[in-house]
């Protein structure tokens, strides 16, 4: 028998490039041994970011698990995972629901499951990434109509971003194992979904942390890790990479691409591999996870990543601990695409906050808002953001 197994199928790649020609670079390589045990460091969120939060409205129309889809300027998209087609708007700054929009259906103007929303206010505009119709619809933000387009053939779209009014951009990878000789970093059309750019970053040999393997009840089985991201950063410079390089490039703002973190040993020679990727970057730190591919067969799942940051003031790398300082006593997991100016989200669930706040784990904003909360509410969505000077 043979099934594929998917633990949330996330592919990967995203990257902002306005010019694909590569340059000197002007500094020395860092290297990176995701082997090495480096020093510890714990970090409050608060140290290097903003950190605000969303009290989502709760009433009969706007029930849902929270889970952040899209973020806009003004608005904050929000679904059940896109299964059942409910799309709910919300208020950045007030949590009010907005409206609630489903589009799900089997005709032209209608989306089967979407992964991804791009919120594009400036044009009215959002972009549904439907992954298994492997079709991008296009919506007014009153949910009406405007057109659509598919995916390049026989490819998969994931991480999207807004690049600017005319382009996305996205990853074009191949399902189940997504890396591979045809897969590449596009930038494309939002009027009719044509490749306007396509960017392939060098490597010597594939190399995917998907797992393929036998399982003793399933059979065959494809297992893709939780979460894993080759691209962060801002609309001006971003860090990206893909699991078959060694290297991982800035792009900078004005156009230029060069390397700028090297890994050691190659993810040619591990076995099994041990990836790196970059996950969120500040002013002064260049945060990244290592992923082994050593699944627990039994589970089906991976072992935690760990997360290193790069410290550009020291000079020096870390392994990392992420708090909260209004929730000081759990740690910060991190799983989530940035958004522009924001650079990770997570969603609170209400249960937990209530339990937190009785037991009097809770601090500042977060304690203030968990007093208001039941256990039935919706969730509170943390926005961690680059921080204002």
């Amino acid at each position: 028998m043979r099934t594929n197994l998917f633990i949330l199928t996330t592919a990967f790649y995203v990257v902002l490039l306005t010019a694909c020609h590569h340059q000197p670079a002007p500094h020395e390589l860092i290297t990176i041994d995701v082997e090495t045990n480096y020093p510890e460091k714990e970090l409050m969120l608060q140290d290097f970011a903003d950190v605000e939060y969303i009290v989502l409205e709760t009433t009969d129309e706007y029930i849902n698990k929270g889970i952040v889809s899209g973020i806009g300027q003004n608005i904050l998209a929000i679904s059940n995972g896109g299964s059942d087609g409910n799309l709910f708007l919300y208020d950045c700054k007030t949590g009010k629901g907005i409206r609630k929009i489903n589009r799900k259906g089997q005709g032209g103007e209608e989306y089967n499951l979407f992964t991804e929303v791009i919120l594009n206010e400036d044009q009215n505009e959002m972009f549904v990434v439907d992954y298994s119709g492997q079709k991008i619809m296009v919506y007014d933000l009153e949910g009406n109509f405007l057109r659509n387009f598919k995916f390049a053939k026989n490819s998969y779209y994931n991480y999207t971003f807004d690049y600017d009014s005319k382009h996305l951009f996205t990853y074009k990878g191949y399902s189940p194992h997504q890396e591979s000789e045809n897969s590449s970093h596009i930038l494309i059309s939002k009027q009719d979904g044509s490749i306007v750019r396509e960017l392939n970053l060098p490597y010597q040999e594939i190399r995917t942390p998907v797992y393929t393997g036998m399982h003793e009840k399933y059979g065959e089985v494809t297992v893709s890790p939780f979460y894993y991201l080759t691209a962060c950063g801002n609309h001006k410079d971003w860090y990206i990479t893909r699991p078959s390089s060694d290297t991982l490039y800035h792009f900078q703002a004005n156009g230029s691409l060069h390397p700028f973190i090297v890994r050691t040993p190659s993810v040619q020679h591990m076995n099994p591999e041990i990836f790196l990727f970059p996950f969120m970057i500040t002013d002064r730190y260049i945060f990244m996870q290592t992923l082994e591919k050593k699944v627990n067969k039994s589970r089906l799942s991976y072992p935690p990543s760990i997360y290193l940051g790069y410290d550009k003031e020291e000079k020096a790398i870390y392994q990392c601990t992420f708090y909260n300082a209004d929730y000081p006593e759990k740690t910060i997991p991190f799983y989530s695409l940035p958004k522009g100016e924001v650079m990770m989200h997570l969603s609170l669930q209400a249960s937990e906050l209530t339990q937190a706040y009785e037991e009097g784990k809770l601090k500042g904003k977060l304690k203030e808002i968990a007093s208001t909360l039941n256990e039935d509410s919706n969730a509170v969505i943390m926005l961690i953001k680059h921080r204002k000077n």
